[in-house]
């Protein structure tokens, strides 16, 4: 009885495993079909409704849009053009095509593949974008450019030291525009082509990045001669005052580039410039040109007054400056000096001095504020005797004399004695002790032509009074100019 009744039991537990395994097969065929989904969504398939910038790929195969993309630049041609580089480029030359594969896997992995089940119930559709990469054979790509640069560099080599020239509108030292193909930057090049072939550009300039390489002896000379280059700004200067500034175009005259492409600095170049610039400061003697207060143009030369600079001292210190590297002031060393820095008409002193115009016989004396302080008429050496005054610009000297001065005449008559003894009150000379200002109390008229006919021995003869005052004015130093 027992027995009979334990098999019904049995049965039921059959039923009941029975009816709890079903929802777990089902289940798992769901789960299976998702993943499923997930796997062919984020992998192989574009989820229906997907646009890919602008191209419907719905159920498109990664491989189908790979394969599509990269025959988008079948038939790509461009022109490459630049500082010696004109090459005609075809798409078949290079294999050059969009990396298809890469783009159709950026794109889909912009799609939820997770929630495809959710999306495609919605039916929404979806739109996506991909950066479009090329690949491209890049020894064949450098090949397409060896002939430019096989031809600029043969260039380079008979150009020699010649291929690097000065542009002074840029103030560099540049490269030929013949010689720049056989530079170029194999890396900066095929970076440049490529962003270009991404685009579709029908045209490509190439620009300074991508013909620079510097890796090399003549751009070595390149660098080399526009360091020079910093020393422009460099100035003589005289006596503290700035006499004359170094341009960029004056230190490119002074480089030299040997055919070995040594850079180096031309000492006899520096050595003229400085000859010609310090040259104007070497005034002892020159002709110089000024406006006198009145008004008058003047120009005069002679005299023992002005300026003796050492050239040779100077332009050794300017060539320092140039193989430093960097601007300096240059003292220019002196052995005589003016009162200032000569300015254009190679005026060099101030505003006090003495003009003796032998043309209207008239003396003028000039204050510190450029004032006439003093005048007179005078009377300068006979002409007709060729005892002219010698014109020039001269100082008053320390032979300054007042009391019975003697004058003595030189003996040009050969008879062992002077030729005339005088007597003056008043000595102010400005050509050793020989040629001065003074009174000359045997004359009653001053002016004129008293000079052409009936002058001194070369002497500048006033009124004594206005002898006195002069003498109480002038002092050593003073400059004096006489002239017509």
């Amino acid at each position: 009885m027992a027995h009979h009744m334990g098999s019904p039991q049995k049965s039921g537990g059959r039923r009941s495993k029975a009816l709890w395994i079903v929802p777990l097969v089902i289940l798992g065929v769901l789960l299976a079909v998702y993943l499923g989904g997930v796997v062919a969504f984020s992998q192989f398939l574009f989820m229906p409704g997907t646009t890919l910038d602008g191209r419907d790929v719905s159920l498109m195969s990664v491989d189908e849009v790979a394969a599509e993309k990269a025959g988008d630049l079948d038939g790509y041609q461009t022109h490459v053009t630049g500082d010696g580089v004109d090459v005609e480029l075809r798409a078949s030359d290079i294999s050059l095509a969009y990396d298809g594969q890469a783009y159709a896997r950026e794109a889909i992995a912009q799609t939820n593949a997770w929630a495809w089940p959710v999306e495609l119930a919605a039916g929404a559709g979806r739109t996506v974008s991909a950066e479009s990469a090329v690949v491209f054979d890049r020894d064949a790509l450098l090949a397409l450019f060896q002939p430019s640069i096989d031809a600029s560099a043969q260039r380079a080599q008979e150009l020699g030291a010649s291929a690097i020239t000065y542009d002074a509108e840029q103030g560099a030292f540049v490269l030929s525009d013949e010689v720049a193909a056989s530079y170029l930057d194999a890396d900066a090049l095929v970076d440049a082509l490529s962003r270009a072939f991404t685009d579709r550009a029908a045209t490509i300039e190439l620009g300074a990045d991508e013909l620079a390489n510097t890796d090399d002896a003549l751009h070595a000379a390149l660098d080399a001669a526009n360091a020079y280059l910093a020393a422009a700004g460099s100035s003589l200067v005289l006596d503290g005052q700035q006499a004359r500034t170094v341009t960029a175009d004056d230190v490119a005259g002074w480089v030299s580039v040997g055919d070995d492409l040594t850079v180096s600095v031309n000492q006899d170049a520096v050595g003229s410039w400085v000859e010609e610039a310090v040259g104007s400061l070497n005034t002892v003697g020159s002709e110089r040109t000024y406006t006198r207060a009145d008004g008058k143009q003047v120009t005069v030369s002679g005299g023992s007054y002005g300026w003796k600079v050492d050239e040779g001292s100077a332009a050794s210190a300017l060539v320092d400056a140039l193989n430093a590297h960097e601007a300096r002031q240059v003292e220019v060393p002196y052995s005589q000096s003016g009162q200032v820095a000569p300015d254009a008409g190679g005026r060099d002193w101030g505003q006090r001095y003495i003009d003796i115009d032998l043309s209207e016989q008239h003396v003028r004396m000039y204050g510190d504020d450029g004032s006439v302080i003093w005048e007179s008429d005078c009377v300068s050496g006979d002409h007709a005797q060729g005892y002219d005054t010698p014109t020039g610009v001269n100082q008053i000297n320390s032979n300054m004399a007042t009391g019975d001065v003697q004058l003595r005449g030189l003996d040009y008559n050969g008879d062992g004695e002077p030729d005339y003894i005088s007597h003056v009150q008043y000595w102010m000379p400005f050509v050793g002790n020989l040629v001065a200002l003074h009174d000359a109390n045997w004359r009653s008229s001053f002016g004129g032509t008293v000079y052409q006919y009936n002058g001194s021995h070369g002497c500048v003869n006033l009124p004594k009074d206005k002898a006195a005052e002069l003498y109480g004015l002038v002092k050593v130093g003073d400059v004096v100019v006489t002239h017509y």
